[in-house]
């Protein structure tokens, strides 16, 4: 797992729509995987309370986008789980999001 921070973001975690991703398939289950890694050691960051830097905020922008795109593509046929685990992604995003405004909120 790479730590956030160290421009350790790469192309390899956003989801490629030009992919076909089927019922979720490997690749998509694969992505929710990372995602998530990434996120948790964005939030141990947080917890911690250190600044997140610029490169984690715009992953987690990129992978919102990209999360609403997969689950607006009509031509994607993802099953319920996978909807649900794409969606429990978004909110884990938003969460955090708002959590660091907070945090820098009450640093000024």
């Amino acid at each position: 797992m790479s730590t956030p921070g160290r421009n350790s973001y790469s192309k390899v975690n956003m989801i490629d729509l030009h992919t076909s991703f089927g019922e979720g398939g490997p690749q998509l289950d694969n992505y929710l995987l990372r995602s998530t890694q990434e996120l948790d050691a964005i939030t141990e960051l947080v917890s911690r309370g250190e600044v997140v830097d610029r490169d984690s905020r715009d992953w987690m922008l990129d992978q919102v986008d990209s999360i609403v795109e997969t689950i607006g593509n009509e031509s994607l046929e993802l099953g319920d789980e996978m909807r649900s685990n794409l969606l429990q992604l978004l909110l884990a995003i938003a969460n955090l999001n708002e959590h660091i405004r907070r945090q820098t909120s009450l640093g000024l």
